[in-house]
């Protein structure tokens, strides 16, 4: 069993991630003007996202909310935040295209779907069901509104 230490450790990091989300969006929203309100947006609700994730230190240390062990390692955690933050990089350096641009954040948003990124914690309240349940809802309608847009831009639509 995880010590509430580690345990607030795992949440640094997911909200860190989601920080590194943002900021790789907002890096593509100042390279891409024509996509700016589009990855603005996405942004703001990765900065949301980090924020809700980052609660929940006060209910892990309450012992109201137990964050599952080995739902993800750390350093996969750190991997795809080294990513993101690469990315960013790259972008304010030498420009992104706008394919490059969604296929990386489709690539992104489809990993944290397929991981179930929010599924980590184990609790019984409503209140903390609902909280997740809309984290998974927003980042569901994020995969589909980049996905959407990645296939427009293809010619897929």
């Amino acid at each position: 069993m995880p010590s509430e230490a580690e345990q607030i450790q795992t949440l640094g990091l997911m909200a860190a991630h989601e920080s590194a989300l943002a900021d790789l969006y907002r890096a593509y929203a100042k390279k891409l003007p024509s996509y700016e309100d589009f990855f603005n947006s996405l942004a703001a609700d990765e900065v949301l996202h980090a924020r809700m994730v980052a609660g929940f230190v006060d209910d892990v240390k309450a012992r109201k909310v137990y964050v599952r062990p080995g739902r993800f390692s750390s350093q996969s955690i750190l991997s795809s935040l080294d990513f993101a933050k690469a990315r960013v990089v790259e972008a304010e350096r030498g420009g992104v295209s706008l394919m490059e641009a969604l296929s990386t954040a489709k690539d992104l948003e489809d990993g944290l779907i397929e991981r179930r990124y929010f599924e980590i914690f184990e609790d019984d309240g409503p209140e903390l069901m609902k909280l997740l349940e809309r984290l998974a809802v927003e980042t569901e309608a994020h995969r589909r509104k980049v996905t959407e847009a990645w296939e427009r831009e293809r010619g897929e639509s």
